[in-house]
């Protein structure tokens, strides 16, 4: 992409709603607050849909959208994050939903990677670009 960042963020709030727990498959409905410090400084409101399986696999689909100041830049955005976990093994997608930036971020684009430490912290590393926009063009929405 272009410029990467890193930063951790803590779970200000955790809500799980149960949605379906049948024969030792579960799905839960998850909302959640975030406070990000680091290179990205600002707080995250999201959902997510999680589902268990009998035999240990996990995997999440959701969406939180992110306030804050990005390396100088204020506005917010939306990432969409999508994993998978079977075995010890995973994978994971967290993208900047395109058209998502407001304010400074406008123009925002790129992909995300989230760890999960020992102690319970998490670290959030965010390739990315900004698009400048034309300040002629009418038509951008800010």
């Amino acid at each position: 992409m272009g410029t990467e960042i890193t930063a951790t963020f803590t779970f200000d709030s955790w809500d799980e709603q149960e949605v379906l727990d049948t024969d030792g498959a579960r799905i839960v409905r998850t909302t959640f607050v975030k406070t990000i410090t680091g290179d990205l400084d600002g707080t995250s409101r999201g959902e997510m849909v999680m589902a268990y399986a009998a035999q240990g696999s996990a995997a999440y689909t959701g969406y939180e959208r992110v306030e804050g100041t990005l390396a100088g830049r204020t506005g917010s955005f939306i990432l969409r994050h999508n994993a998978f976990m079977a075995e010890g093994a995973g994978s994971s997608e967290v993208v900047v939903m395109a058209s998502s930036g407001t304010g400074d971020l406008v123009g925002l684009s790129g992909t995300a990677s989230i760890e999960r430490h020992d102690d319970g912290s998490h670290g959030f590393t965010l390739d990315y670009d900004v698009t400048e926009e034309d300040p002629t063009d009418t038509d951008v929405v800010r």
